[in-house]
Order: C-alpha cells, then structure tokens, then sequence
C-alpha cells in the first residue's frame, strides 16, 4: 500500500502564500515597532539634552513623550524642538 500524499499545485500555492504573508507580517512589525523605538528615543535624548526658556516646558514634554511613546516623539519632534536650544550650540 502507498500512503504518500502528492500535493497539488494549489495546495503548494496556497501554503507558499500562508508563509510569504507570515514572513511579511513579521518584517511589518519589526519596522514598526524599531521605528517606532528609534522615534522614541531620539526625542527623549533631544528632550532630554535641550534647554528651554520656560522650565516648565521641558517637564512637559518629558512627560509628553514618555507617556505618548512614539506619537509623542513624533509630535515633540514637529513642534516642541524648534522651542528649546543645546546649550554650546
């Protein structure tokens, strides 16, 4: 008796498929989420490192980015930057 099972071409097609959307799947999120990550932090460290004229200000904006995640740094990236100074610049 012959138990070996033949896959046709649709049933290869469709698994190539499966995996091709499973491995995209995962590239998007690794960008998203190292995007994102990237985002994050280059506006906590700028936050961080700059000096604005109301003290206040760079409380908000830490706290901004801090909680918001990437949408925050974003936004403090757009907005926020152009108010603060580095100091020896």
């Amino acid at each position: 008796m012959d138990y070996t099972i033949t896959p046709n071409a649709a049933d290869v097609a469709a698994g190539t498929a499966a995996v091709g959307l499973g491995i995209g799947m995962i590239l998007f999120w690794v960008l998203f989420v190292g995007v994102g990550a990237v985002i994050w932090i280059w506006a906590l460290v700028d936050v961080i490192r700059r000096q604005f004229t109301n003290s206040n200000d760079k409380t908000l904006w830490l706290i901004i980015v801090i909680l918001l995640g990437w949408i925050g740094g974003i936004v403090y990236l757009l907005v926020g930057r152009k108010k603060g100074t580095i100091p020896g610049k």
